[in-house]
Parts: structure tokens; sequence; C-alpha cells
């Protein structure tokens, strides 16, 4: 099935935040790329046991987010390199109704712009709000949420780096053939545990997103000076 034909079921362009406040925002990410000749390569975040602490329930409101140790410092480190960042995010609480559109929106700005004070950027966060049971075209393992990037972004998946912790991540990266970072932290140790083929199935297994972040640099072969992380109160 082509990208074109799911859309009606995805509801493409309805499950990206546009980031106002973001130094790239939203409309010039997309317009920005209209003139490369190449699709280039991204960098995908899972945010969930990534980027923030995993909970039991879900994150329905900002102070119920909560960075992991060194995730503010690694995106910073990221964002060194001349690739756009991605978050890519399953939020079946909006589906369930804990959470509104308006909601999660609202949570992925504060994020961002932690980020960005921090010394980072995150240029597209994509989120898919179903459940499972709306078998739907953008709750990874489906590929929708990264067809939806790659269209806005002109990026090429297949060339694209993908950090995440569950097995439904690394389905997605599998099938579109990108270079996958499992991370332990979030659900990636109880994955490995509970399945411990994936350890063969990935192309780094780190820790936390700080080692994920610096085998990716490492790749690139690029070198960076390493600063004391700060987040505000």
């Amino acid at each position: 099935m082509k990208y074109s034909e799911t859309k009606g079921r995805m509801g493409a362009g309805k499950h990206v935040t546009p980031l106002i406040d973001s130094k790239l925002q939203l409309v010039q990410a997309a317009s920005s790329t209209n003139g490369l000749a190449q699709p280039r390569r991204a960098i995908f975040l899972d945010r969930d046991g990534v980027i923030n602490a995993l909970r039991p329930d879900h994150v329905t409101a900002w102070n119920a987010f909560q960075f992991l140790p060194g995730a503010l410092a690694a995106i910073r480190q990221l964002s060194l390199l001349d690739l756009p960042i991605v978050v890519a995010t399953n939020q079946s609480a909006v589906g369930r109704g804990l959470l509104s559109a308006d909601g999660l929106a609202d949570i992925h700005r504060r994020m961002v712009a932690q980020v960005e004070l921090a010394g980072g950027r995150i240029d597209l966060v994509v989120h898919c709000p179903h459940t499972p049971e709306d078998e739907c075209l953008c709750r990874k393992p489906e590929l929708g949420l990264f067809q939806d990037a790659a269209e806005r972004l002109n990026v090429n998946l297949t060339e694209s780096y993908f950090v995440g912790d569950t097995p439904s991540d690394l389905g997605a990266a599998r099938q579109l053939g990108m270079t996958f970072v499992l991370v332990r932290s979030g659900l990636g140790a109880t994955s490995l545990a509970q399945q411990p083929v994936l350890a063969g199935q990935v192309d780094w297994l780190a820790d936390t997103i700080a080692e994920a972040s610096q085998w990716i640099l490492e790749h690139e072969n690029a070198v960076v000076e390493t600063r004391p992380e700060r987040q505000a109160a």
C-alpha cells in the first residue's frame, strides 16, 4: 500500500505538534527542504523511556513529564550534527480520552522549549493518538509517522537513525532499513530479558540516550565537547 493511500486512516497532518516556539518552526522545516536535490538523513527518537522517564500510566500533564538523566545533554550533542531531529511517539492516551490533543501539544511544546534552553533542538514531533484496537497506520511498528516526517523534511529513511526502547520501535526501523539503537532505559531492559534474540537484531545496544548519542556521533565521526547538563526548574 502506497503512503498516499494510507492518509485517510492515518489522518496525516493532524498528528504533528506545531512547534511554534521552536527555533525551526514546522512551516520553515517543511518549506526549507523544497529545493534539496537529494533527501537527507535524520535522527528519530522515541519519547517515553528514551527522552523522558517511563510511567506505569500515561504522561497526561507537563508535571508528569520527567527528562531522563543525561537526555537534554544527549539531544544537545546530536543537535551539533547537520541532521534533522524528529521525535516519533505513540500516545494512545489521546485515543483513550485521558489527554486532549491540545494537552499533548502543550507537553511537546514545553519539552522542545526545555531542549532549546539546554542548547539543543527538536525539529519535528509526530505522534500517533490511536489505541492498538484502532488498527491505524501510524502506531508503531506501522510506518505512517516516519513516512509523514520524511515527506515534511525530505528525509531518506533508509539512511536515518532511530533510537527506541521497544520491539515495536525495532520493527518499524527494520521495515524501513534504518540504523537502530536500542536503549535499555524504559522498556529496553525488560524487552531484552523477555526476548534475548533482540540483541542480535539491533545495530547497537546502549544503556541510555546519552550512550546512544555518543555512538551516533562516533558513527558520524563527530567530536563534541561535553558540558554539564542544564535544566530549568
